[in-house]
């Protein structure tokens, strides 16, 4: 397995294993507008008969997680339509996009594992510097009391997430990378992903950038690793650990379902990230950039290359022979 930053990436030359690889002029529109389309246009559609629905099955259900029930489906209807075009337009195995079961022992442990270790950084600087009070119970509940709210919500992000992952570094970065190479690749996805997430309430400059940091690092973690599975289970540990771990904002929405803890934010918003929550503020930029520079200086978790012995002409093996044999 190669997890070089070149075309000849595992993860990146899976795609010409398919009869056809989707032009770069399609391929950009394509997954930069389908997330979009399915939750902006397509998932409002669905709400009331849908709501109508679960609402006559179960009132408490209805009342307490019609809106995460709402993105567990449009996400995975979204990646469903990927998987129909992935395996019938291109004409290869859906796997390839990242998901070989080889990676998933390793990978999904090490993302989860950084995800939670950078959360807990940027909570921890901020309650250092005074930054966050607990916030008392309200109406949503807190500690073991959320406890079922807590897992349907690991199951949303793990849905949501994931989805987010095979669109933009699954397939995208790499359709692209195959013609244009991945540092051409990775920039346009990560203008794609952070203007898909520029609608959120609470986006500014500095949000803006730590999106492009956070795409960056994810795009570099899927062809380090070769495969989905890191930053599939990276990208869902940090939402999840945000929102219902910490229990603060998390890209302008506040936690849902219930959280194990809920602090306030207190201080500059610069610092804070304010609205947008933590993942806003220059605490996060600088886990951010620290971790997109570890991820691009590290080799991954490719073999290393062996070195070959030059193959040498008769002619040349001759006259070696007869330079070491001189008397």
């Amino acid at each position: 397995m190669r997890t070089d930053l070149s075309r000849d990436n595992s993860l990146v030359a899976e795609v010409r294993r398919g009869r056809r690889i989707t032009p770069g002029w399609l391929a950009i529109p394509l997954g930069g507008g389908v997330l979009v389309l399915v939750t902006a246009v397509l998932a409002p559609l669905a709400v009331p008969p849908l709501g109508s629905l679960l609402k006559a099955l179960s009132e408490p259900l209805y009342t307490t997680y019609f809106s995460t029930i709402i993105t567990i489906l449009a996400f995975a209807f979204t990646a469903l339509l990927l998987l129909l075009w992935v395996r019938l337009a291109e004409g290869r195995p859906f796997h390839t996009i990242g998901f070989h079961a080889r990676g998933a022992l390793l990978g999904i442990p090490l993302g989860l594992g950084l995800a939670l270790l950078f959360t807990g950084l940027i909570m921890g600087m901020l309650g250092m510097f005074g930054m966050i009070t607990p916030r008392p119970p309200g109406t949503d509940l807190i500690g073991m009391a959320a406890m079922q709210g807590i897992v349907v919500a690991a199951v949303m992000f793990a849905v949501q997430a994931s989805t987010e992952e095979m669109i933009y570094r699954g397939w995208m970065q790499n359709v692209l990378a195959v013609r244009l190479g991945p540092p051409i690749a990775i920039a346009i996805v990560t203008i794609a992903f952070t203007w898909a997430h520029s609608r959120n309430p609470g986006f500014g400059i500095l949000p803006g950038i730590n999106l492009v940091l956070f795409a960056v690092f994810l795009s570099l973690l899927a062809l380090r690793t070769g495969g989905l599975w890191a930053s599939c289970a990276w990208h869902a540990g940090w939402n999840w650990s945000l929102s219902n771990l910490w229990g603060v904002p998390l890209s302008g929405i506040e936690p849902e379902g219930g959280s194990a803890m809920a602090w306030t934010l207190t201080g500059p918003t610069m610092i804070t990230g304010g609205a947008w929550g933590p993942e806003g503020g220059l605490l996060a930029t600088a886990v951010l950039a620290g971790a997109t520079v570890w991820v691009a200086l590290w080799r991954g978790l490719g073999a290393k290359p062996v070195a070959v012995p030059p193959v040498l002409s008769p002619e040349a093996r001759l006259a070696a022979y007869r330079a070491t044999h001189r008397r």
